[in-house]
């Protein structure tokens, strides 16, 4: 395989990595690993975050849980059990043990609950911060938040991680540092039950005001967010852990056709679809 012909795969997972997902769903999982050993890392996680979640868990398991965990901690939790939930017991504790503590934690949360349910696919370990601060204080403890924000709101809690309210960045960043976060924060935030059934949430009044919810326990503690696109997407995946066809034939899977078992053939593939592209 020339350098050229490599780059120009990596250069179409780049730009197109769903379509790039779906060409490598018609070949087998252990063709698939193959080619996943290939590839530079940040190209795995595009690749594996685009796959259908069925096919995904057996990938990881054929890659072991060393080269799996390496590739998951790229991904936020949700991803994360999205994928776990769908793999055998043994091997998902494995790859669990070697992701990183924030991670794992994270992923374990969402484990415990029921793929019907919010608390399974809510965003957790959101920016937080109390009633009681200052602005000024507010800005430097949000500093220190390394993920990027889900939401335009940041959230308010008291020490027991109670929900009490919310504020918006630009009000945050507007206001005055002298003045208390329980001086301008909104008292009311739009939330869901993290026991709530996900077609029941779905059809919330909520979603008239927001794009996105609180995501709170029965004693009002916040564990995390969640969207209205996560929650739709999340009621339409198929709850098998054997799907690994998708319910709609696509141009591209018409395209490609049956995939030989080497690797050459897998970045071959990528370039006869890429290639007319290129010369157009």
């Amino acid at each position: 395989m020339t350098e050229n012909k490599l780059s120009l795969a990596l250069s179409f997972i780049s730009a197109e990595p769903e379509a790039a997902a779906k060409i490598l769903e018609q070949s087998t999982v252990s063709d698939v690993a193959q080619f996943m050993e290939n590839l530079p890392l940040d190209y795995q996680h595009q690749v594996l975050e685009h796959l259908l979640p069925g096919y995904a868990a057996r990938l990881c398991v054929q890659m072991g849980a060393k080269s799996a965990a390496a590739v998951l901690s790229d991904l936020d939790a949700s991803a994360i059990a999205k994928i776990i939930r769908l793999m055998p017991k043994a091997q998902a504790e494995d790859i669990l043990k070697i992701l990183p503590k924030k991670r794992r934690e994270s992923s374990n949360l969402l484990l415990k609950y029921s793929i019907r349910f919010v608390g399974a696919w809510m965003r957790p370990y959101t920016h937080t911060i109390t009633s009681e601060m200052s602005v000024a204080e507010a800005l430097h403890y949000l500093q220190s938040e390394l993920e990027g924000h889900l939401s335009e709101y940041v959230y308010i809690i008291d020490r027991d991680a109670k929900l009490e309210g919310r504020l918006s960045y630009f009000r945050l960043l507007k206001s005055k540092h002298n003045i208390k976060i329980s001086d301008i924060m909104e008292r009311v935030a739009p939330h869901v039950s993290i026991n709530m059934l996900l077609e029941n949430a779905l059809e919330l009044p909520q979603w008239t005001e927001t794009d996105t919810l609180a995501v709170v326990d029965k004693n009002s503690r916040l564990h995390g967010l969640i969207r209205h696109a996560d929650i739709r997407k999340a009621i339409t995946q198929s709850k098998d852990q054997h799907y690994i066809q998708s319910s709609n034939s696509s141009l591209v899977t018409g395209l490609t056709g049956t995939y030989g078992k080497t690797l050459l053939v897998l970045f071959n593939n990528l370039l006869n679809v890429i290639e007319p592209d290129l010369k157009s």
